[in-house]
């Protein structure tokens, strides 16, 4: 039985040439790049190289990316600098409903430290309800954090709104990007925010790397509020030696991505668009849970009245298909997801949704063989007397 990857957003296959690039730094650059010697000078160019790349997919200046060791801590890391970058007579911070948790779970800590949070729920489209924000983002609001993608729904935030709301208000702006990286093109024009977060593993780099980008080149009050201390990789702002061969994953899967988004888009959009029309059509009373209009190309969460979500991705599980109800840092806890609740939706509604998430790797074969089972494990769950699907 063949593995039919479907959960995309949770993370992907690293491509083989990124898993070259990674081998090949491992064997040849494995010099300490803040060693003054021929090895630390191949480490740098390594190191230099990646960022360049990755700063070509997201359209910034180099200088302005700082290595993390993956998503929770860019984020964690974004608020801090971020935090440190606002007025200190500022004391609120708003965050939209929809959140990864990794920023949600800093709610306590921001209180414990003196801030006043607000949180702004979804309209049931996904997009955050905005005259709400709108009416919360006053002159004592140092900083908003709102994900340009969501990543159970792939709802698309209005963040050009969002981003000149808090540029009139002197308003620090920080956004995940995490899920939008690889998917949507970056502007040179317009910054998606002040700080943005993000993760190579999203688009087919390797886990335990990601990134911040600084609204300008470091400087040593940013460093000043640094999570760690020691030497002065990533100017200070990130420091101890930094993990090259990840980091090279990451540059290489960047400028895969750069130079192949359009066609990796139209990739992405066919299969998910034509897994959902062949489930429609057999089933009109699946839902799209979100705007179907304001989605990222790739990701399709799905309703299935009458059936318990987990039900069904553990018996597509058992058949090949690897998909899920949530994101992979929330699938342990027993409360329904908090995105679909934010957005509206009843416990009972969030409990029977499962998220679909396709990726350039996957195949219009592979989707034809998942509509089968989907639609074959679907109607053994709504009927048990039928015989089970293989």
């Amino acid at each position: 039985m063949s593995l039919i990857f479907l959960d995309n957003n949770a993370t992907t296959a690293p491509l083989p040439e990124v898993v070259d690039a990674m081998a090949h730094s491992l064997r040849n650059c494995w010099g300490n790049p803040s060693s003054n010697s021929n090895s630390g000078d191949e480490a740098r160019k390594g190191l230099f190289a990646a960022r360049e790349h990755i700063a070509r997919l997201l359209k910034v200046e180099p200088e302005c990316i700082i290595f993390t060791s993956g998503g929770t801590e860019a984020n964690n890391l974004a608020f801090r600098l971020a935090l440190r970058s606002a007025p200190v007579s500022r004391k609120r911070v708003i965050l939209s409903g929809t959140e990864h948790a990794s920023i949600l779970e800093l709610q306590q800590s921001l209180e414990e430290q003196g801030y006043q949070v607000a949180v702004v729920e979804a309209y049931p489209s996904g997009r955050i309800q905005l005259e709400k924000f709108r009416e919360l983002a006053d002159q004592s609001t140092a900083l908003v954090s709102v994900q340009w993608v969501n990543n159970e729904t792939g709802i698309i935030q209005p963040i050009e709104q969002i981003r000149e709301i808090c540029a009139n208000r002197g308003i620090c702006f920080h956004s995940d990007v995490s899920q939008a990286v690889g998917k949507i093109p970056f502007t040179t024009n317009l910054p998606v925010a002040d700080f943005t977060s993000l993760t190579a593993h999203k688009f087919h780099g390797p886990k335990g790397i990601g990134a911040v980008t600084l609204p300008g080149p470091p400087s040593a009050r940013l460093a000043a509020s640094s999570l760690f201390y020691g030497g002065q990789q990533e100017s200070g702002i990130r420091p101890g030696t930094e993990n090259l061969a990840c980091i090279v994953g990451f540059g290489e899967a960047a400028r895969i991505r750069e130079h192949r988004l359009s066609d990796a888009v139209i990739h992405m959009a066919n299969l998910r668009d034509q897994f959902e029309r062949g489930l429609l059509q057999r089933h009109p009373e699946i839902q799209i849970n979100g705007d179907p209009e304001n989605r990222i190309c790739n990701t399709s969460n799905l309703r299935f009245p009458g059936i318990s979500g987990e039900a069904l991705v553990n018996a597509l599980d058992l058949c090949g298909i690897e998909c899920s109800q949530s994101s992979a840092c929330t699938t342990a806890r027993p409360e329904p997801s908090h995105v679909l609740t934010s957005m509206g939706l009843t416990e009972d509604q969030a409990y029977s949704s499962v998220r679909f998430s396709f990726s350039v790797m996957n195949t219009m074969d592979e989707v034809e063989r998942a509509l089968e089972l989907v639609d074959k494990n679907y109607m053994k769950i709504l009927n048990p007397t039928l015989s089970f699907a293989s």
